[in-house]
């Protein structure tokens, strides 16, 4: 990796953070006319998950000291980030929004600033009350609790759980932890296939059924990101709440372990995934291959560290070989700063647009394994 490459990504995911949602007058226009029809307008969510995305990628980066353009740019950019929604009133309007939550806390720390100590305060209650009022009978939290379908997306594992084992753990809620626990625990017993070992997009409790296609790319990133998330805070944090839940720690590893082995068999000649593992010889996914990159970075800094688990992934090698084929991908789909070659945004179970380009959610994860560290 060198360092002009990285420094082209940093300026581009600094623009894309503060600037990904403005809206051109031909947009809002737009958005008029649609509400004067009684059209749905999305709401201005200023902390979506896809700069949510930048801003962990980028605090990330941060905080390893990788930064190959100026580190203080980094923190006044999150800070203008974050204090645009501050000013807005904190609105939250989905679970997309906890994604960034971890940048937020950690922002915190770097600042003292006791607004973002707020926010991330005001982001956990919001989970936590979702946790308690539309969860399932297994404690799943649905992922649009308002559509009442009970469609639990294995994407809220990665956009929520990180954030909360992060605050349960420095904050001293262990109701947060459970909480993450539960999302993940539940996904891998309701929502894998047993033959691939691969998650669906979803499930349904009630129904006991699966939902959507088996291993597409990003719903495997967004597996591995969860656990890996909490699996991090659970090794990093050794006191309080994380010591209660040493034995599910132990079993989170040993699960992230097998999905890893899992997804190795479906990494392709050219180091990427392809937007379904299983499709070969379909369209490879940068955003996905930078997900499962991340994951094979986190195994290989902390799993063999790890007494007494390196018996459950001893191909040390092979994970590194596949890190390093993986960065090479994504090496050859940067330009200008972006990861081109990234499947656009899903639209639901089974609605995958085969369209293909440059967005947040390739650059934001493709930053935090980008910075030469293997």
């Amino acid at each position: 990796m060198d360092e002009e490459r990285l420094q082209r990504m940093e300026k581009e995911a600094l623009q894309e953070l503060l600037h990904y949602h403005d809206r051109d007058a031909k947009r809002r226009l737009k958005d008029i006319l649609r509400k004067a029809a009684g059209r749905y307008v999305p709401p201005d969510d200023v902390i979506f998950w896809d700069t949510g995305l930048l801003a962990n990628g980028l605090m990330e980066l941060w905080s390893s000291g990788k930064c190959a353009g100026d580190a203080d740019e980094v923190i006044r950019a999150l800070r203008q980030y974050f204090d645009g929604w501050i000013e807005r009133g904190m609105r939250i309007y989905y679970m997309d929004d906890a994604l960034c939550g971890v940048a937020l806390l950690r922002l915190y720390e770097v600042s003292g600033d006791k607004r973002y100590r707020a926010g991330a305060d005001r982001l956990a209650g919001y989970l936590l009350e979702l946790g308690g009022t539309q969860a399932d009978a297994a404690g799943s939290i649905p992922y649009r609790p308002a559509q009442k379908n009970g469609h639990v997306y294995v994407d809220g594992i990665g956009m929520m759980c990180p954030f909360l084992a992060m605050y349960g753990v420095k904050c001293g809620n262990g109701k947060a932890v459970k909480l993450a626990l539960t999302q993940i625990k539940n996904m891998l017993e309701y929502g894998m296939d047993t033959k691939t070992g691969l998650p669906y997009h979803g499930f349904k409790y009630e129904k006991r059924e699966k939902y959507g296609i088996i291993g597409w790319g990003r719903a495997v990133g967004w597996l591995l990101m969860g656990m890996k998330g909490v699996l991090y805070w659970l090794e990093k944090e050794k006191r309080g709440a994380a010591r209660e839940y040493d034995a599910d720690n132990r079993k989170l590893w040993a699960e992230f372990f097998r999905l890893l082995e899992a997804v190795s068999r479906y990494q392709r000649t050219d180091g990427g995934f392809s937007w379904q593992l299983e499709a070969l010889e379909g369209p490879a996914d940068s955003s996905a291959t930078a997900m499962i990159a991340q994951a094979l970075r986190f195994c290989l800094e902390y799993g063999d560290k790890t007494s007494g688990r390196a018996e459950d992934m001893p191909q040390w090698e092979k994970m590194r070989g596949m890190l390093r084929s993986a960065v090479r991908f994504l090496e050859e789909n940067e330009k200008d700063g972006r990861i081109y070659h990234c499947l656009g945004e899903c639209m639901g179970f089974s609605q995958y647009p085969q369209v293909y380009g440059a967005y947040p959610w390739s650059l934001g994860t493709a930053l935090e394994v980008m910075d030469g560290r293997f």
